[in-house]
């Protein structure tokens, strides 16, 4: 398995959230660490780009879905963007996929970011 490598990158209206390698049972943990390092300083509005994702386990999706529900509890929103491969095979097994708002890439949650009118965060 590939490390993984998780890059943040804080806008105005939302974080980016950007991942790379594998997210597995080894790597799951990093990004509870990082969605919950963000929801502590008030990011609620979290885009998680998934175009550079080789590999997803079960262990990967609980951690994106426990991102999910926890941003939802803070009346936030997580979004995925460019779900392919491994986590869209993924999602589909398990009937997970419409529970994840999820957009074709970065720019179009973005777009749909801004079309909510989603207020600055603090």
């Amino acid at each position: 398995m590939n490390q993984l490598s998780i890059a943040v990158n804080d806008q105005p209206r939302f974080a980016v959230v950007s991942l790379a390698g594998d997210l597995d049972k080894l790597s799951a943990s990093d990004l509870e660490e990082a969605l919950s390092a963000l929801l502590a300083r008030g990011r609620i509005h979290i885009i998680i780009d998934v175009h550079e994702l080789r590999f997803c386990d079960s262990t990967g999706v609980w951690a994106l879905l426990g991102g999910l529900r926890r941003a939802y509890e803070l009346k936030g929103w997580l979004r995925l963007a460019g779900v392919h491969g491994f986590l869209g095979r993924l999602l589909d097994l398990t009937r997970l996929r419409d529970a994840f708002p999820i957009d074709a890439s970065v720019d179009e949650s973005v777009l749909r970011a801004f079309e909510r009118n989603v207020p600055l965060s603090l």
